[in-house]
């Protein structure tokens, strides 16, 4: 990215750039995480790809928000990007069932000077904090479902029903069963838990739904009456999910059925990525040199959201079998591979959820070339599932962009229209852009505009582009478009057959 994109990201505080980017202040010599709350002027910043880079051009760490701890993707809180760190941790459930000085010493610092920040800036220890998140997840699930108060308390992170009950008299001065009561007794499905996660308006979800449904994963994943359901395989066992979407709730329903209720954190946070809920589309402003008639289109398309990964490995594997390929025989090959390779379910959750996807240890040495896969494509896919299990290639959404790009790229069979779009659904960068793209080239021209305008968020700039061409909604996925139109992702599977991006 230029200067002028990176202070776009550093001033909009968007938590899916820390780490991976710092900036330097040369009026006080501190470098910083794009969280930080400081907020010096332009003119007095240095960028750097990382803190090596800071500290070599004589920059010290910023104590606010300390950026020589490990980089991770946060949601920012509002208070120092420690304090951040340690919320998200404490979310993910990554405190439960140890002491506070083994958080504190993950963090880099003592327990005490962990409990002083965390008092200073949110007036409660981390222990308070953490007990509260629990108890707030705990009140849902109560008033939500007909799970037992245990499940509940396993659920929601307590080690045992005493403590549970303990933190409820405490902070309510109720039992957790009084709660119950005060429900309104509706039928709720046992074992079953449903809850809702709010998001900030506009949220175009059909336009997310139809391109979840255009990319189902035979056995794995589908799209049923506007709603997504998914079976995923944990070392607990087989877990069960469907979301839904709440226009007068202005939120999504999730509901699940885990194999173990320890599991339903994770869980949640990760229905949140995949489902970008936590993008704002006010902070995407467009240029001042934009024309008034561009800033209605774009405004049009507010409500877009990215589409995530629950399994990137899985999502990776899916763009290289659309590569050069329509739609429907990307389906087709994803197919083939899901039924020759892929684990059997041993629940019958729902009739389409059949199989689980093919780990990167069993695709590493599968042949390929057997399911009529072209040799190039048979290797990328044995290379990546290679490089994943060496620990060589990381396509989490908190790694290196650019080191993950370089790595995607060495793989031969892949090429930079394919790194993007991996880059788009499963690395969490914002600013992915597949620019070789026949259908996105197309509507830039017609719109005229300028892609490095919308940096560093043209990840939704291309899925606005994408929908101009969409055809009208459809429940049928491998339905033909209408003469005329195009669908998401069908365009590009078209026009890639006529050789646009994909394969080097």
């Amino acid at each position: 990215m230029d200067t002028d994109t990176l202070y776009k990201a550093f001033s909009s505080r968007d938590a899916r750039y820390d780490g991976r980017f710092y900036v330097g202040v040369t009026t006080t010599g501190i470098y910083c995480r794009p969280t930080c709350p400081a907020r010096p002027k332009k003119e007095h910043l240095r960028f750097f790809r990382s803190k090596a880079e800071a500290e070599k051009a004589g920059f010290r760490p910023c104590l606010r928000c300390r950026p020589d701890l490990s980089p991770t993707s946060i949601q920012w809180q509002g208070t120092a990007a420690v304090i951040a760190r340690a919320f998200g941790m404490i979310n993910r459930g990554d405190a439960d069932g140890s002491p506070m000085s083994d958080l504190a010493e993950r963090l880099g610092m003592t327990d005490r000077h962990l409990r002083r920040l965390f008092q200073e800036h949110l007036g409660a220890s981390p222990m308070e904090v953490a007990i509260s998140r629990r108890l707030h997840l705990a009140r849902q699930l109560l008033s939500q479902t007909r799970l037992s108060i245990t499940d509940i308390a396993l659920a929601s992170g307590f080690n045992s029903l005493r403590r549970f009950n303990d933190a409820f008299l405490t902070t309510y001065q109720r039992n957790p069963s009084d709660f119950r009561k005060a429900t309104d007794g509706s039928e709720v499905v046992a074992d079953t838990i449903t809850l809702r996660i709010p998001y900030i308006d506009r949220y175009d979800w059909d336009t997310l739904i139809r391109y979840f449904a255009r990319h189902e994963v035979h056995g794995v994943d589908a799209v049923e009456a506007g709603c997504y359901i998914r079976h995923l395989k944990t070392a607990r066992g087989e877990s069960y999910l469907r979301v839904e979407h709440l226009a007068k709730g202005r939120c999504l329903q999730v509901t699940l059925a885990v194999a173990d209720f320890s599991e339903v954190r994770q869980l949640i946070d990760t229905i949140r990525c995949v489902f970008d809920v936590d993008h704002n589309p006010r902070q995407i402003e467009p240029p001042e040199e934009v024309p008034e008639a561009v800033r209605e289109f774009l405004a049009g398309y507010a409500g877009l959201r990215v589409p995530g990964a629950f399994d990137p490995f899985e999502t990776a594997v899916s763009v290289i079998l659309g590569q050069l390929v329509s739609i429907a025989q990307g389906r087709l090959n994803l197919k083939k591979l899901v039924e020759r390779y892929g684990e059997r379910s041993a629940a019958a959750h729902h009739p389409k959820l059949s199989h689980f996807f093919p780990t990167p240890a069993v695709l590493a040495t599968a042949d390929l070339a057997a399911l009529g896969f072209t040799r190039t494509r048979a290797n990328a896919i044995r290379d990546l599932a290679a490089a994943c299990l060496a620990g060589d290639l990381d396509l989490s959404r908190t790694c290196d962009l650019s080191s993950t790009r370089k790595a995607l790229l060495a793989i031969k069979g892949i090429g930079p229209w394919t790194v993007e779009l991996i880059a788009l659904r499963c690395l969490g960068d914002t600013d992915a852009f597949p620019g070789s793209d026949l259908i996105i080239n197309r509507a830039l021209a017609s719109h005229r505009l300028l892609p490095e305008q919308f940096s560093p968020w043209r990840s939704y700039l291309a899925l606005a582009l994408w929908k101009t061409q969409t055809s009208a909604p459809t429940e049928a996925p491998a339905r033909k478009a209408r003469a005329g139109k195009i669908s998401i992702q069908g365009a590009i599977g078209d026009q890639l057959n006529k050789g646009i991006g994909g394969i080097k």
